[in-house]
């Protein structure tokens, strides 16, 4: 026997795994498929490379678990998904491969993931195209798999609505309606990630006029109670 074998004494399949334990009391629990063709049976000699196969797949098994109880929690990008993985202290070659496997069974889909961000942050706040694009990137999307998505489900007219709505809202947080005004509300929009051409057009457009009831210039004075 090499010197590094193991006596397999224990080889239990139950449901969704196989319980595989060694002479040294080592315990292995691998997918029903991971299961090698020339395993033997109990009582047998398990050399080197069939423990290196066995181990490889009783790690990825911890990392499939591990991943179920993340993606339970909440959708996440595989970029974010591996960092994490990683982190613990998974293998990456385990990592990678329960990562594709859940990819290549819908599990889990950067698409997905990216599609169902963007609907979320538009249905919550009024910002553009550019600014859902970064917060995709910094979540570990592909930036050309975010701009994608940003382009197919927000239309140039919805950009422009939601620019106009931002400027109305800050257009009530500024004193004066002069060109400074005027410039402090494109910078804001500009942060919100509408393009340029589309903060100058709805800071213009949403602006109030001097006779406006809501404008706080034509505020009275403050209750000093």
């Amino acid at each position: 026997m090499e010197p590094d074998a193991r006596i397999l004494i224990r080889l239990d399949e139950q449901p969704g795994k196989v319980v595989i334990q060694l002479d040294d009391g080592e315990i292995l629990e691998v997918a029903p498929d991971a299961i090698p063709p020339d395993m033997p049976d109990v009582g047998g000699s398990l050399g080197s490379p069939l423990l290196h196969v066995l181990r490889a797949a009783a790690e990825r098994k911890l990392v499939a678990r591990k991943l179920f109880a993340m993606l339970d929690r909440a959708s996440q990008s595989r970029a974010r998904l591996r960092r994490k993985l990683l982190d613990a202290g998974y293998a990456a070659a385990a990592v990678d491969a329960v990562l594709d496997q859940a990819e290549a069974s819908g599990l889990q889909s950067d698409r997905q993931y990216a599609e169902s961000y963007c609907r979320d942050t538009l249905r919550s706040k009024p910002v553009g195209g550019l600014w859902i694009e970064n917060k995709l990137r910094q979540k570990g999307v592909p930036a050309g798999l975010a701009a994608d998505v940003v382009r197919e489900l927000l239309s140039r007219e919805q950009e422009r609505e939601l620019a106009e709505q931002a400027a109305s809202v800050r257009w009530r947080r500024e004193a004066g309606r002069d060109y400074r005004a005027l410039t402090r509300v494109q910078r804001f929009l500009s942060s919100r990630g509408f393009p340029a051409g589309v903060c100058r057009a709805a800071a213009t457009s949403a602006r109030p006029s001097d006779d406006d009831p809501d404008s706080p210039c034509n505020s009275g004075p403050e209750d000093p109670s």
